[in-house]
């Protein structure tokens, strides 16, 4: 009878362990390594697209052409910055003739006197 006892004793130990009974340590290590990968995933940046010195000279001297010095440009690969005062009624002009220079897309920062 002792040993009848005993074997289903253990029986149900060992079904009570397979079956999540007890502690689990697949999942308390699984739970760990979770958490140690999500705090090592670092956030991409973004970088900046590289500058483009022909389209800056092409886009400057356009502009001294039409009598618009006191704008600065900066050039990349993916846009045109134009920054500095123009005379009233020349935005439209400064816009266009970075437009069509720099073949892209204008970040237009002027403002008018």
């Amino acid at each position: 009878m002792k040993f009848k006892l005993l074997t289903i004793f253990s029986s149900a130990v060992f079904l009570a362990a397979g079956c999540g009974g007890g502690t689990n340590t697949a999942n308390v290590n699984n739970a760990n390594a979770n958490r140690a990968n999500n705090a090592a995933v670092v956030p991409a940046t973004a970088t900046p697209a590289p500058s483009d010195s022909v389209a800056k000279t092409a886009v400057e001297d356009a502009l001294k052409k039409a009598g618009l010095t006191d704008v600065t440009v900066e050039a990349t690969t993916t846009e045109v910055t134009i920054r500095g005062t123009v005379p009233k009624g020349k935005m439209a002009d400064v816009n266009r003739i970075a437009q069509e220079t720099g073949k892209r897309k204008v970040n237009n920062q002027v403002t008018e006197k």
